[in-house]
């Protein structure tokens, strides 16, 4: 049996922060909480301490927010992923969080499955984003891109490196399909669609999915 996946919750509300215990200790220790944190500040620190492959934060609390502190989290330690848990489905928020390097972003409904789920992605170096945000998603990177000087496709390639296959998978990924969604839909393996993924990432300069996603529809290889 792996190892469990070693969580840090950081709310700043102790109901939420229990509720989210009590969701992740349902996974029959696939996932094992070894803290929590009541801040942005004590989240940073309590990463640096406790080194745990996953930290689900919180957005929005006082003093240093969510964002901020996955951004120094990230800084410090790469190999920690971070899933951003919010009530906030602005367009600049998501933006935000995918330049501050998270591995997933999902609505504080999530189901205690969702939660365990993006946990497992986010170690096997998948990115998660809740359904109902990846429109968000998707339209706030054509108007940050927009507004960054290229308007629809103006200041990307002519031709795109990818092959016709990649462009099928991300196209998949764009709308939101998991790893064993585009591997079911395409009728090849998981372990395929992670080999393309990496070619795709290579090709693209990207780092994770959601910055492939980015730089594919600022350059209009997706839509």
């Amino acid at each position: 049996m792996p190892s469990p996946i070693r969580a840090l919750i950081v709310d700043d509300h102790p109901v939420t922060r229990e509720g989210l215990r009590t969701a992740l200790e349902l996974s029959d220790d696939v996932v094992v909480v070894v803290g929590e944190a009541a801040s942005g500040q004590e989240a940073v620190d309590r990463a640096r301490e406790l080194s745990p492959d996953v930290v689900f934060m919180d957005v929005r609390m006082p003093g240093m927010d969510g964002i901020e502190a996955t951004r120094r989290i990230r800084q410090a330690s790469p190999e920690t992923k971070v899933i951003l848990i919010t009530v906030d489905e602005s367009r600049g928020a998501i933006s935000d969080a995918i330049k501050a390097g998270v591995s997933g972003y999902l609505l504080k409904d999530a189901s205690a499955d969702a939660l365990v789920d993006a946990a497992k992605n986010a170690v096997e170096g998948n990115a998660v984003i809740h359904p109902q945000l990846t429109k968000t998603f998707i339209e706030e990177v054509r108007m940050a891109e927009g507004g960054a000087g290229g308007s629809g496709g103006g200041g990307g390639p002519s031709t795109t490196p990818l092959s016709k296959r990649e462009r099928e998978i991300l196209q998949k990924v764009a709308d939101g399909s998991t790893t064993k969604l585009v591997a079911s839909a395409l009728g090849i393996s998981p372990h395929t669609v992670k080999t393309h993924l990496e070619r795709i990432f290579e090709k693209l300069g990207a780092n994770d999915r959601a910055q492939a996603v980015a730089i594919a529809i600022r350059t209009g290889i997706v839509h």
